[in-house]
């Protein structure tokens, strides 16, 4: 079992000086480019332009003027 201690140290566990903001964990971990690189690369084959932006995926924000073109089945 973890036990979770309040702290005011709201520095990134890692030790390397950032604010460990859950924005900064989920984005600019190396471990999790890969993820994101395969999330965007599979938006693209369905034609959605989606900007390369950390906030669209992690807060769920939908853009107010978003094209899709579907020019072609998915399925083939």
């Amino acid at each position: 079992m973890i036990v979770i201690k309040k702290s005011i140290n709201n520095k990134c566990w890692r030790g390397h000086g950032e604010k460990g903001t859950l924005l900064h964990r989920w984005w600019e971990y190396k471990l999790v480019w890969p993820l994101w690189r395969t999330a965007w690369r599979f938006l693209e084959k369905l034609k959605i332009d989606l900007p390369y932006d950390p906030a669209v995926p992690l807060l769920g924000i939908y853009l107010e003027k978003m094209i899709i073109i579907k020019d072609k089945p998915t399925h083939q």
